[in-house]
């Protein structure tokens, strides 16, 4: 199976990418909450971090996927769907963890008010 060394570099240079965003996406998270107690902090933190995590198992999922079918349907170079895959999926995962932190103050904001 020649997409399987592409396919695996893809999305292990996503996750790692990934986990860099996601380590400063709650970073901005714990700074927008600034000013919740625990009680509020601690879940909208754990919201948070659930919504990161799925978005870089979906973005390595989305990364593998479409180096494969890149290579395969398409026939285009090895290093060109790698690099067209990670930036797929970086920009998905990025998009999810943005996501995360709006998720996070809801939560928060609604156990406060709660």
């Amino acid at each position: 199976m020649p997409t399987k060394t592409p396919s695996i570099i893809s999305a292990v240079l996503t996750v790692i990418l990934l986990l860099l965003v996601g380590a400063l996406s709650m970073f901005m998270t714990m700074v927008a909450l600034n000013g919740f107690t625990g009680s509020e902090g601690g879940p909208a933190l754990l919201t948070s971090l659930m919504c990161n995590g799925i978005a870089v198992i979906l973005s390595a999922i989305l990364a593998w996927r479409l180096t494969r079918w890149f290579i395969e349907k398409f026939n285009w170079n090895k290093a060109l769907a790698v690099v067209v895959s990670v930036l797929a999926g970086v920009v998905f995962g990025v998009g999810i963890s943005f996501l995360s932190i709006f998720a996070g103050v809801i939560v928060a904001d609604t156990l406060w008010r709660g």
